[in-house]
């Protein structure tokens, strides 16, 4: 008998469940007086025994079982109010050393999250984000931004401006990756998604572009989290890894120039679009580059 679904009962399957063991008691009581001949008195004082050696039996052997059974945490799934969305993000970095992103821009990635993980050792971050130099799919995205209440709402995207985005992020990335000693992996995918994930081991946020629109919290100890989990390993393995390098050492991330950025993006296999949207405007961007989501 499972106790914890007995509690969880709905409260007249409750009252149905306490009146059955009453009955059953009941009748206990009345068989062993009229059948057996015992008094009322004995037969009371034999059940209080009987149920004390079992309470005490039982106590013991919990005592004895309890350290060998494992825990059983259950996961959550949480609505996140908009409002609320940025300071949970903010809990989630503070004990978090790994970090996966499934998303378009990257611009939080690159504004939070990387600085915020940077000063700490051992730092995993796994990316993926539309290839910049699909230009079709980056033109789809542009008028997808176009239709919905973005963080941004006003500024006009086209195909060349969300390449830009794109290209800003890995440039900052490989700063980070090669300044800091994070280890950064940045892949390009063939789509985007109107849902961005967020996730550390703790947990994980889903949020979408809209910026009026709450997020959902799922901690990896619930089920769907390993669904979620497995659609970003999915969506790496079906997109294009890229190599990271060409950034210069020693530098501070103001100190990025037009070369650093041409490199980078070069050494990432974009030198076409870096050449298309020019070096020049991509290292303005960089500099210019802040979180979208701060106050």
């Amino acid at each position: 008998m499972d106790a914890e679904k007995i509690i969880n009962l709905p409260r007249h399957h409750k009252k149905t469940f306490v009146a059955l063991l009453v009955s059953i008691y009941t009748i206990s009581l009345l068989v062993a007086h009229y059948q057996l001949g015992q008094p009322f008195s004995d037969v009371l004082l034999d059940q209080v025994k009987s149920i004390a050696s079992a309470l005490i039996t039982a106590l013991f052997g919990l005592l004895i079982i309890i350290p060998f059974i494992p825990s059983k945490e259950k996961g959550e799934i949480i609505e996140i109010p908009a409002q609320e969305i940025t300071a949970e993000f903010e809990k989630l970095l503070d004990s978090a050393t790994r970090w996966r992103y499934q998303g378009n821009f990257g611009r939080y990635l690159r504004g939070k999250v990387l600085p915020t993980l940077a000063p700490k050792t051992n730092v995993q971050v796994l990316v993926c984000l539309i290839d910049p130099a699909n230009q079709d799919l980056c033109a789809r995205h542009a008028e997808y931004r176009g239709n919905i209440n973005a963080i941004d709402k006003g500024k006009k995207y086209d195909s060349a401006a969300v390449s830009l985005e794109v290209m800003v992020t890995i440039v900052i990335a490989a700063w980070y990756a090669r300044n800091k000693g994070m280890d950064i992996s940045i892949f390009l995918s063939g789509k985007f998604d109107p849902i961005r994930i967020d996730g550390s081991d703790e947990a994980m946020i889903l949020t979408v572009e809209d910026r009026r629109s709450p997020a959902l919290m799922i901690t990896q100890k619930h089920f769907t989290a390993n669904h979620f989990n497995l659609q970003m390993q999915t969506a790496r393995d079906q997109a294009r890894k890229i190599n990271l390098g060409g950034m210069r050492h020693g530098i501070q991330l103001a100190e990025i120039d037009s070369n650093d950025v041409a490199s980078v993006l070069a050494t990432a296999g974009l030198g076409d679009i870096c050449k298309q949207i020019t070096a020049q405007a991509i290292t303005i961007a960089c500099k210019t580059s802040k979180n979208p989501y701060e106050n």
